[in-house]
């Protein structure tokens, strides 16, 4: 028997202990891990909602807001201290609340905060043409003139030579060199359908987004990125189409539909998150990239942590970014002040109070929200003019949320100022004041019928965003019968039939609750004009349809009937363009008061009215079909005919013996 001799014992437990160290070592090497937190459509979210409810430094019933996502960045930038976190944003980070209208004021809040939050790259989205392309050139100058800019990438954007977008600092990709020496690449895109709903972006033009992505691939891996992310602001269907056509991207971030995924989208090689809106949720992708299977792998069930994070109550404010918030309130308070006389000097004013909220409601479909705002347009309108208004339109793109009122015991059924001027914030007029301005414009009967089919049409081509609210009108649609053929083969263009539209009533009374209204039959032809409102920026599209679709043409006129341009339609009130923000407060103020003094929203809107519904019309192809066959079988007669007339009239054969 040998001897026992420790020495040897430990220097072999040593050994096998530095070999399992090694190889566990060699293991772990393989894969290099980080974190991407993401946000898409903050949309100048500067503040939680509803802002009824915001209590600074409060627990309370607002959500959302910088300072409470400060937090949980912080939050899990200390959890994960030997994990390299990267904050990525896919734009929209302007338009969508009051706070949007600073940038008039020469302000950059927006990317500021984020800058001071440590997003390490974000990109530009529709509504960051919102004032125009020499705008933003000036609001990114000002936020590019600290020494830590946020990296503002747009890869596929395109500026004529002399303008002030090509010396703003926004880049065509950022590599980014990790912590653990993993290379990543970032570029971005600018949406098809988005470039579409951006007609204030001209001169600024967008090249080919999948060409683009090519290009920036190779340039980022031939630069030595290892992982390759594309923020892209285009909707899920663009990125869809991104990820089966263009191998090589790892992973999208996405923008622009207001989705909010629960977990990832993969498609072949690519995971797509989208991670909300309005600063309501944020994304957490905790993330490994395997040497050996150069491989991007998500690794969510390992670490435990959540996909997405939902910014609520329960997250205490960080200090330093309210503090900040709270400064910007107080310069918008004044701005709004300025602009309107003092009428609204204090953005947490009281306006009014409901029992219910006033929904958003489900896509492609009347909104009780979009009843309030398009009635609004309406009856303010004839105030200010003077004039009956037949109708007023207003499309879901520009209404912005459900209109929300406070809760809990000191709050409950409130609505103050700035959630009621936020559904309808977006956009300025020439006169470069906050709010599309309101137009006057007068249509035919055959033209409403018109717009009409154009209201069935584009949101089944283009979503939701197209989709009009009316006030004044009630009519119903088959979407069934919209289109012969939606996509054409080889031309991938649809082929409308212009017969989706069943019925169409204008409003005659208009009685307390909604079963006492009365409708009569639109009269459709082309000697009546109707008076309608909508906004400068959707009557900017109505003549821009004609020009692709010749039969849905639409000529702007004044009450003459006469022709005229577009500005000169914009309706004004002791000499100032009337906003539609203007037009919901003093709707708002309209209403009878309660014993708080308050005026008290109707009870009208707490459901809708059934000014738009889907009826079923007879199949679109029967009456074709029908008249095809009794032609075939008219032409088969006469065929038939003309040739028993030609056999009757061949001469007999002469008789042989």
């Amino acid at each position: 028997m040998k001897p026992f001799r420790p020495a040897t014992y430990i220097c072999r437990l040593f050994l096998i202990t530095a070999a399992f160290w090694l190889l566990t070592g060699i293991a772990t090497a393989k894969q290099l891990h980080f974190t991407v937190l993401h946000t898409s459509d903050e949309h100048s979210s500067l503040l939680p909602v509803p802002f009824i409810n915001y209590h600074m430094g409060e627990r309370d019933f607002a959500s959302g807001g910088f300072a409470k996502l400060a937090a949980l960045v912080k939050e899990i930038r200390a959890q994960q201290a030997d994990t390299q976190v990267l904050l990525l944003s896919s734009g929209d980070f302007t338009g969508g609340t009051p706070f949007s209208w600073l940038i008039l004021k020469n302000q950059s809040s927006e990317l500021e905060i984020m800058r001071r939050l440590g997003y390490n790259a974000t990109t530009i989205g529709n509504h960051e043409f919102d004032y125009g392309p020499q705008i933003l050139a000036d609001y990114l100058l000002r936020s590019g003139s600290t020494t830590n800019s946020l990296p503002v990438i747009a890869s596929n954007l395109v500026a004529p030579e002399n303008h002030d977008l090509n010396r703003a600092g926004i880049r065509k990709n950022l590599l980014l060199s990790l912590s653990n020496g993993l290379k990543v690449g970032i570029f971005a895109l600018f949406g098809k359908g988005v470039h579409r709903v951006s007609p204030d972006a001209k001169p600024v033009n967008f090249s080919d987004q999948h060409k683009t992505a090519q290009e920036q691939i190779i340039a980022l891996k031939t630069a030595g990125a290892q992982v390759i992310i594309a923020l892209t602001h285009s909707g899920i269907n663009e990125d869809r189409e991104l990820a089966a056509a263009v191998p090589g991207i790892h992973l999208i971030l996405g923008g622009h539909d207001h989705l909010q995924f629960e977990k990832p989208e993969q498609i072949e090689n690519t995971l797509i998150m989208h991670s909300g809106y309005y600063l309501q949720t944020m994304g957490q992708l905790d993330l490994a990239w395997d040497l050996e299977e150069q491989r991007l792998k998500l690794c969510n069930q390992l670490t435990k942590a959540p996909l997405l994070h939902h910014i609520d109550s329960s997250i205490k404010e960080d200090a330093e970014i309210a503090g900040i918030v709270n400064g910007y309130l107080s310069l918008l308070d004044e701005f709004i002040a300025t602009f309107t006389e003092s009428e609204f000097t204090d953005s947490r004013q009281i306006i009014a109070r409901s029992d219910f909220v006033l929904a958003r409601g489900e896509a492609f479909s009347e909104s009780t929200v979009g009843n309030f705002i398009t009635d609004a347009m309406r009856f303010e309108t004839e105030k200010v003019t003077g004039e009956k208004v037949d109708f007023a339109i207003q499309a879901n793109g520009t209404i912005r949320g459900s209109l929300l009122i406070g809760s809990g015991k000191d709050n409950a059924g409130k609505i103050c100022l700035f959630d009621l001027i936020s559904i309808s914030s977006m956009g300025c007029g020439p006169d470069q004041n906050p709010g599309y301005p309101l137009v006057s414009l007068y249509f035919t009967g055959e033209e409403i019928y018109k717009l009409l089919e154009i209201s069935a049409l584009l949101p089944q081509l283009w979503g939701d965003i197209y989709f009009l609210q009316y006030s004044g009108l009630r009519y119903s649609y088959d979407p069934r019968r919209t289109f012969w053929i939606k996509q054409l083969p080889f031309i991938n263009k649809p082929l409308p039939a212009y017969r989706s539209i069943l019925s169409a009533e204008k409003l005659a009374t208009s009685g307390t609750l909604s079963a006492e209204n009365v409708y009569t039959a639109l009269d459709s032809s082309r000697d009546k004009l109707y008076h309608l409102v909508t906004t400068r920026y959707l009557a900017a599209y109505l003549p821009m349809i004609g020009t692709r679709l010749p039969r849905l043409k639409l000529t702007i006129k004044n009450k003459q009937g006469q022709p005229v341009s577009l500005d000169d339609t914009i309706i004004r009130d002791k000499g100032r363009e009337f906003k539609v923000w203007e037009a919901t407060t003093r709707y708002a103020a309209s209403f009878a008061r309660g014993t708080d003094g308050l005026p008290i929203i109707p009870e009208r809107y707490r459901k809708t009215e059934g000014r738009i519904t889907v009826g079923k019309g007879s199949w679109l192809w029967l009456w074709p079909i029908v008249t095809g066959i009794t032609a075939m079988l008219i032409l088969l007669l006469l065929a038939c005919h003309f040739l028993r007339r030609r056999r009757s009239k061949k001469p007999s054969s002469p008789d042989t013996q």
